[in-house]
């Protein structure tokens, strides 16, 4: 039975869908007044390219399930199922969004390329620590850091 160890990110997508498209109707309508108020038009332009990078990485997001053998990682396009001994690093990131930590797993696809994929587990979910335990008993040469530093350049 697969358990989901990554909380799915992509319908929060539509959050910045909503929020760019308030941006865009009230750009022109800034931009069409006799005195223009060029800060005004200076943030709204940023709000927007920001809720266009943020939808872009929301949309890119990758669900990853796991069992006793395989990690399974699913995107918008693409499945891959990669087997538990294959994962060689698990490993804390810096990055946090509601007060929870991302995760980056490193491993070895079918053709032995080096890969990662960044997860923010679920809450009050326990499979996270399962599939570390798990990923632990199958492969013993497994890079596991629970804390990371400014200085730590592998986000």
């Amino acid at each position: 039975m697969r358990k989901r160890i990554s909380r799915k990110l992509r319908g929060a997508r539509f959050l910045f869908i909503a929020i760019g498209t308030i941006f865009l109707i009230t750009l022109p309508i800034s931009l069409s007044k006799e005195t223009i108020n060029e800060e005004h038009v200076i943030v709204q332009i940023a709000f927007l390219i920001i809720c266009a990078v943020l939808y872009y990485l929301f949309d890119k997001a990758k669900v990853v399930e796991f069992d006793s053998g395989y990690m399974y990682i699913t995107g918008k396009n693409s499945r891959e199922k990669i087997p538990l001994k294959n994962v060689y690093k698990i490993k804390l990131t810096m990055i946090r969004i509601n007060n929870r930590s991302m995760w980056k797993i490193g491993y070895y696809d079918a053709l032995n390329i080096q890969k990662s994929v960044r997860i923010l587990p679920k809450w009050f979910n326990k499979h996270f620590d399962e599939f570390v335990d798990s990923v632990k008993a199958v492969n013993k040469d497994l890079s596991y850091k629970s804390w990371s530093h400014s200085f730590d350049f592998d986000q």
